[in-house]
Parts: C-alpha cells; structure tokens; sequence
C-alpha cells in the first residue's frame, strides 16, 4: 500500500479505536502487528507513535481518556473525508480487505459498541459494499460461535473454522476460532484471525487432514456442483515406436473445476504424457476414460468432449482474427444464426482481450501483424469457442511477457471455475501462475511420475523428503511467494566430488523418487460417472461442413496475393512461350503464317496436356500437408473428411479451370 493509503488507514484505526472507552490493549497490539506485516522496521515506529497520537493512546492508564465518549461530528466528517481519499486510490477488492482489518481490530477486543459500529457501517457505505454483503462480512467477523452461521456464502468445517465467500470481489476468507495447531500454508493460524484464502493456499487442520484452495472454490461454485465429469487415467506403459518406455505407471483422478499443471524437466514426459492423456496417443498398457468411456474404444460417444491446443499455431495466417474464429465457430455450431455466432465471437474475443485486433490479418511468424501473445490466446480461443469439457494445452505460456502469461492461466482458471477440467503442460511458471492451479503434476526424467498434488504443498513434500531445513514451510512468510525452482534443484541434486564439483550421479535417481511416490501418494479413484460426459457441439451437416470448408479456403487463397499472382499469371505466361516457341512458317517464301501447314501441332497439343498436369500439380502440390496441423486440431471434432476434400477438390478445379481457360486464350491467340 502506498504511504497515503497507510497513513489514511492509521486515522481510520485511530478514530474508531478511541471511541467509548478509548483505546485497549489488544486494539493496539492488533495495530502493531498490522503495521509490521504491511512496513520494514524503520516506519513501524512512526507510523506506531502517528496512531498514538491520533487515538490519544497513552501507556499510563491514568492519562487514558476514558468515559463512554460519543462519536463526535468531526470524527464523522474526518472518517467521511479520509473514507473518500482511500475511495479513489484503491481497488474494491482492496476496499473489502480494509473493512475486514478494520472489523477485526475491533473484535481483537469483543468491543462492539453502537458509536464503533456505526463509523464501520459509514466506512462500508462510502466504500460501495453492498448492504447484504456488509451483512454477512461483519456477521464472519464478529460471530463468537461460527455454527450460528447460516450464510450460503459461508463454509463452516468441523464447527471452529469457516470460509468466506465475497462473490463481488471474488475472494475468500478463512477464520479459526480453535486453540489446536492449524496451519495455513505452513504457518500456525491464530485464533480469531481472520486470513485471506488465495489462489494456492493451503489448510493443514490439526487431524491432518488438508483443506485445499480448488475445493472450497468448487465447494461455493454451483456450476462445477452441477457438472457431472468424471476424468480417470491408468497408464501402466507407454513405449514410443522404437521401443523406448516414454510413461510408467501414470495415474490420474480428476473430477470437473481443475486447472492441473504437468511439470518436469527436459525429457521427462510432459508433452507425451498430455497427448496420451488427451487421446493422441494410445497408451501401450492402460487405458482412459471420461465418465467411463474409453477414449480410445468409443471415439463416438465422447465427440465434442475434448479440446487440445498445441504449442505450435494453428491459424490461418492470410485469415484476420475474426475470420479463424468465424470459420471455427460455423463447423461448431452449425444451426446457429448469423447473429448468434457473431455476438458468442464477440464475447470471447472480449475475455481474451482481442476485440481492437479483431479485423487484423494474423500472419506468419516471418510477417507479423499481431504480437506472440496476442496469436498465442487466439489459438487458445479456437478451443474456448466450443467450451470443451476437458481441455488440454502444451505450454501456452512459452515465449510470452510475465503478464501475457499470467493473463493466458487466469483465463484458464476461470473456464475451469465453470465446471471444465483443464490440463496444461507449464514450464519454468512465476509464483503467481504456480499458486493458480488446483493440482501439480510432477514428472522426473524417464517418465516416472514424482508428485501429484497441491503446488504449494509439493515444495515441503521435496525439502522433506530429502531432510532440509525449515522443512515444513513451502511459500515466503513475508510474502507468500513459492519458488517452483526449489522443486528441480532438489530432485536434479548432483553428488558432490571431494574437490565440491558437481558429478554425472544424481543424490536421487527417478527411480528412487518413484518408490517415494508410491509410498506418499494413494490416489483414491475418483467414481466414473453414468452419464454422458457434457458437450455443446451441435455440429453443421455435411453438405453445409463443405460449403465452409471451402469458403475458409477460398477467402484465405483470395487474401494471399503471392498464391493469386503466381497461379494465375504462370498460365498465360506459359501459353505465350510455348506458343511462340510452336508457331512457325512452313516455307522461307511464305509472306504469312498458316495454320494448317504448321507440323508442330501435334507436338504442341501434347506440350498442352503436359502443361495441364503441371500446373494442376503445383496448384494442389501443399494442399493437404499444409492443412495437416489445423486438421489435427479439428479431429477432435469428428468432422467430415469427405465434406473437407470435396471443397478442396471443387476449389482446385475450378483454379485448374480458369488456368486452362487463361492457357488456352492466350496460346490459342497467338
């Protein structure tokens, strides 16, 4: 917070603390420890003394001003002015953060008196915190007994710790009002307090038992209450076509509302672990099921489900942004109207951030017309669109700024939060990004799975594990931040020679860290659900599949000048030349040329047909291979291959047509 906000803040804390009997202990220690979270030593001091000064604190109780003192009107013109500043300066997720601190100063000493009460309910008015979401923070923030609480948007766990939901903001809350040790990210929760429960967070109650971020979210989300998915991976092996073993002994659980990130270093199986899982490969002993389906045994009944973004583009580069989506969303959803597509592109061209680039070209790598980020999140747009069920994705942060990437996961987080599961490969993620997802996949060298679990919690199982200090904490006490790197630098530890280098053996080879795996983890298999896993595809007719097949390939040939200058001026170009080389006259005395004596007709009609074949051949040449990347992506939408190749095939012979046509003229005229 900046120094404004802070000194605004101390007034605030000040005014309502001195009211009735005017500052207590508690109060004031309450302050203190704020100030030491938010402050460095140096300004913890004066901002200490500033409150002090403004709350009449004095440490000899006989100078207390004591005495049931009313709140006075220039307190409550001073709480309204400082109430307006901090208006204008914060976020309101940062305003609902205030209203809580400034709530549970108060209840640091059960002192809720009508004066107090009354200056919080004016902070909360000023602040724009809507009556019935005012209702249930200060109902958290006061209740001595958390059972009495009957909010929808509170979670009471085991009668003494509670989470809060407030929905405006998006954030979540956690108070224990126990004296058993709870631990909240590796730290003992204090009894009373009331914690911010972030992206991440992590709950280790005194049974043992763990509370983690990604279930007390599903727990509030009614969508992902509703879905009914089922996602469950037994991959007992899996060889690549020369024999090597690339996965060993791969379980995976997972129900709908997770974001689940694989990690690994070079060579671990990350890549090939997604593609086995989203069906790209076949698992050589195993198999996966979504809702009791197999994936591979029964391709139908699980059409639409899947949805996959490769690391590579998959774009139309001749096509602008709106156009790839246009195209993709017609095969999708083919009885849609011009409208209905048109106003669902829109609004995801608006959550990704695109709607200003909308009517630009996409280019090539080599010819750029919007930035790697800006391409990156429409590839992941080309699979939002249709909102799959289970969505994969190979490192979709791979070469973008920090923000872009943060924007790509958050986006992520958010389709999960509606009920879809969605895998993402991750390499090298910032605290922020890793602290997002629900669960971490965590692959070692050779396809050995070494962790699977809560991110946060996998830095402490790894120190554990290998007897480090300071063992139990995996986040920064200070700031929060986790430091994913930890995780490589111990299970990649090299031995050391007697000279302190660094040798080839590793302290712990990936087997080792498999037989520590199957000790810790016990994966309970999630039950296969009966129903038919959710879809929204509602695919166009096959009739119709061809006529936008061939549109997308006309429009995109059309916008390719080089492909239209080249394909159409190689016909009359060769016409001319053959035709020149062919004419000639009969006899040296022959004042004008005849058709009928040229002998080199029938060498010229034979030149014709092998022209035809020629130009037929480099019109059609790229054709298929260029589309094959774009065509993986589709395959898991079962489209027609006979719709797509009968508009390539109308599409070519009627380029092959006005070639002939434009051939013929010319050498014809000649």
């Amino acid at each position: 917070m900046s120094e404004e906000i802070l000194k605004a803040l101390t007034q605030l804390f000040a005014i309502i603390s001195k009211q009735d009997d005017g500052v207590s202990e508690n109060e004031r220690q309450y302050v203190i420890r704020f100030f030491q979270q938010e402050l460095d030593q140096d300004s913890v001091k004066e901002y200490i003394e500033l409150y002090d000064k403004q709350s009449g604190y004095s440490s000899s109780p006989d100078d207390t001003d004591k005495g049931g003192k009313l709140t006075s009107v220039k307190d409550s013109v001073k709480t309204l002015g400082i109430c307006r500043k901090i208006n204008k300066t914060l976020t309101q997720k940062q305003k609902v953060i205030v209203l809580i601190k400034i709530l549970e100063m108060v209840g640091s000493d059960r002192n809720f008196s009508a004066q107090r009460m009354q200056i919080i309910n004016t902070v909360s008015t000023v602040f724009n915190i809507v009556e019935a979401e005012y209702a249930l923070i200060e109902a958290f923030a006061i209740a001595e007994n958390l059972s009495t609480l009957e909010f929808k948007d509170i979670l009471v766990v085991g009668g003494n710790l509670a989470f809060m939901r407030v929905k405006s903001v998006d954030l979540y809350f956690s108070r224990y009002i126990g004296h058993e040790n709870n631990q909240l990210n590796g730290f003992v929760m204090q009894s009373g307090r009331i914690y911010l429960f972030s992206h991440g967070s992590t709950i280790k109650t005194h049974s043992s038992e763990a509370l983690f971020y990604g279930d007390i979210v599903s727990h509030f989300n009614e969508e992902v209450r509703a879905t009914r998915l089922s996602f469950n991976a037994d991959i007992e092996e899996f060889r690549f076509k020369n024999g090597a073993i690339g996965l060993r002994n791969v379980v995976v659980s997972e129900g709908p509302g997770k974001l689940i990130g694989i990690m690994g270093a070079s060579g671990a199986g990350k890549t090939t672990l997604l593609n086995v899982l989203a069906g790209l490969e076949k698992p050589t002993k195993g198999s996966i099921r979504i809702n009791g389906i197999d994936i591979h045994e029964q391709k139908d009944d699980i059409h639409g489900v899947i949805g996959y973004v490769a690391q590579d583009d998959l774009l139309i580069e001749e096509l602008t942004v709106y156009e790839n989506l246009y195209y993709n969303t017609k095969l999708c959803f083919g009885h849609a109207t011009e409208e209905e597509l048109a106003a669902r592109i829109d609004k995801v061209l608006a959550d990704l951030g695109l709607d200003q680039r909308k009517h630009l070209r996409v280019g090539s790598a080599l010819d750029k017309t919007i930035s790697g980020g800006q391409r990156k999140r429409l590839n992941i747009a080309l699979e939002l669109i249709r909102e799959p069920a289970v969505l994969f994705l190979d490192e979709p942060t791979s070469g973008l700024s920090s923000r872009d990437s943060e924007n790509v996961i958050d986006l992520l987080k958010e389709l999960s939060l509606k009920g879809k599961l969605v895998f993402v490969v991750i390499h090298q993620p910032s605290s922020d990004i890793y602290k997002i997802f629900d669960k971490m996949i965590i692959m070692d060298t050779g396809g050995y799975p070494a962790y699977y679990g809560s991110p946060v919690e996998a830095v402490k199982y790894f120190k554990k594990a290998t007897l480090q200090a300071d063992a139990n904490r995996g986040a920064c006490e200070v700031c929060g931040n986790v430091n994913p790197e930890q995780i490589f630098n111990i299970i990649e530890a090299r031995v050391v020679d007697e000279y302190g280098q660094p040798t080839a053996k590793r302290k712990v080879s990936p087997p080792q860290w498999f037989e520590m795996f199957k000790k810790n983890f016990k994966l309970n298999r999630m039950e296969d659900e009966k129903e038919q896993p959710p879809r929204s595809l509602d695919l166009a007719g096959r009739l119709q599949q061809a006529f936008t097949f061939g549109a997308r390939d006309l429009k995109s040939k059309i916008s390719n000048r080089q492909y239209l200058l080249i394909n159409l001026l190689e016909a009359p170009l060769l016409g001319v030349l053959l035709a020149f080389i062919i004419k000639y006259k009969s006899s040296p005395q022959a004042t004008e040329y005849v058709f009928r004596f040229n002998d080199n007709i029938p060498a010229f009609l034979l030149m014709s047909v092998v022209v035809a074949l020629f130009m037929g051949l480099t019109v059609s040449a790229e054709e298929i291979i260029r589309d094959r990347k774009i065509l993986k992506r589709e395959s898991f939408l079962h489209l027609s291959w006979n719709s797509y190749v009968a508009s390539k095939a109308g599409i070519l012979f009627t380029m092959s047509a006005i070639q002939m046509f434009l051939f013929v003229a010319v050498s014809h005229w000649i």
